[in-house]
């Protein structure tokens, strides 16, 4: 039996709330209230009012739902180890986790560390069903709390996009420098607004030599959600800049720094850069819609070996995890 899809089921119910809404109007004008005159902001609102108080509860509870249902349990790390850092930055420290396999001989096999950027809502540990089977395979990875966010909370905001981008060449910087790491290759791998950060700051990085973006916009000012009113709503809670400026959207957008850094190098150079980039989208994705994908796909062309697409999964790309970490190891490994 064919279940109704979450999209089928909010046009029903959004049906049902506007007949709602239009009956309380009709009850209104049954009442002799001049609804099409004097009265229409009255009606209108009181027929708007309905129309919310029959539709948001489903809206929210299909959210948590999501929510809950994309969850994961927090992992055991047998035969890893986890190192508990802080990094310095422009204006505290943030909180960080390195994890490699107990065995220091294996952990070094891949010569590599990733360097692991999270989306807006989550924390360090949120990816870690992603990130422990590249640990497993012998690579090592360094994942923080982004500014204002989890054991990061006391540093800036977490609505600042720009400074989570300084950010992350600070931390590519102290990578660089420690002993145990210097001789390694960097990688990193954003998630969301992480894959932003990962672009924007690793994109012109020589020393970044892979980037894997997974659900990235390609310009923030058009991209960035303004339709869905959850998101809406925690973005405005959290100061999330929706209009940023001219500048600010030139360092946001992956696509705007792609194009920039492409008119400056010849189609060989450019060529060398794309090989490093893998992107990574999920066609219906409600959030970060998968136009941006088509975008940063255009302007960076490249490889198509370089691209995992996924017909399902939305946004966290839900039960596609093993395929995810199929094709992230398969481009690490390249």
């Amino acid at each position: 039996m064919n279940l109704l899809s979450n999209t089928h089921k909010r046009i029903i119910i959004f049906v049902i709330a506007i007949l709602v809404g239009w009956i309380i109007w009709q009850v209104n004008i049954s009442l002799r209230n001049p609804c099409y005159s004097s009265a229409f902001s009255r009606c209108f609102l009181l027929s708007t009012t309905t129309f919310l108080i029959v539709y948001t509860p489903f809206e929210i509870y299909w959210s948590i739902r999501d929510l809950w249902f994309d969850r994961w349990t927090r992992l055991s790390f047998k035969y890893v180890e986890v190192s508990k850092i802080f990094i310095e930055v422009s204006d505290g420290l943030l909180s960080a986790n390195i994890i490699k396999k107990n065995n220091l001989t294996d952990s070094f096999t891949k010569k590599a560390i990733i360097v692991i950027a999270h989306g807006f809502s989550d924390t360090k540990e949120t990816l870690q069903y992603y990130y422990l089977p590249l640990v497993y395979q012998g690579y090592i990875v360094l994942t923080y709390d982004a500014r204002g966010t989890g054991k990061s909370k006391k540093t800036g905001k977490r609505s600042d996009f720009l400074r989570r981008i300084d950010d992350f060449k600070n931390i590519i910087d102290w990578v660089k420098n420690q002993s145990e790491f210097s001789t390694l290759k960097i990688y990193s791998i954003g998630f969301s607004i992480g894959a932003i950060t990962v672009l924007c700051g690793g994109i012109p990085n020589k020393d970044v030599e892979k980037i894997i973006a997974i659900s990235s916009m390609s310009y923030y000012r058009q991209n960035i959600p303004k339709l869905n009113p959850l998101i809406m709503i925690s973005y405005l809670i959290k100061r999330v800049k929706l209009f940023p400026t001219e500048e600010e959207n030139r360092r946001l957008s992956p696509y705007l720094v792609m194009e920039a850094l492409k008119n400056t190098l010849s189609q060989e150079e450019w060529k060398m850069i794309s090989k490093k980039i893998m992107l990574i989208h999920s066609r219906n994705d409600r959030i970060i819609k998968y136009k941006n994908f088509k975008e940063n796909k255009k302007i960076s062309e490249i490889h198509e070996n370089n691209l995992l697409i996924y017909k399902k999964g939305g946004h966290s790309l839900k039960k596609n995890e093993i395929s995810l970490v199929g094709g992230t190891l398969h481009f690490l490994n390249s």
